[in-house]
């Protein structure tokens, strides 16, 4: 199976992106987080923390973000094979939550019903 490439124009306020990747590089796998921060900027999701050697043979990456900094978007989302849309928003809610207080495009698989 191939990655799966999709393009998005996901638009944020700029205080909120450098909110959510300040959080990522403080979470990164070398710190016993799950994020992986590159330029230009694009943040890789795993799946595992690296905080041992058995977590870092049986991580693997499940999505790459691609954010572009002169719009405060997310332009793209590779998603790894295995792992589908409801993952991608479920993991992007997480970290929305967790970095912003509030969920801004993700959403929860677990969500209550109301």
């Amino acid at each position: 199976m191939n990655a799966e490439h999709v393009r998005i124009n996901l638009r944020y306020d700029r205080d909120d992106l450098r909110a959510l990747l300040r959080y990522a590089k403080a979470h990164d796998l070398v710190l016993e987080g799950r994020y992986d921060i590159r330029m230009p900027p694009r943040l890789n999701i795993w799946t595992h923390t690296w905080s041992n050697p058995g977590c870092r043979a049986e991580s693997s990456l499940m999505f790459s973000l691609e954010f572009d900094w002169s719009t405060a978007a997310l332009m793209s989302v590779v998603l790894q094979p295995g792992y589908d849309w409801a993952i991608f928003l479920d993991e992007l809610a997480r970290l929305e939550r967790a970095s912003l207080g509030d969920v801004v495009y993700g959403k929860s698989r677990c969500e209550p019903k109301m």
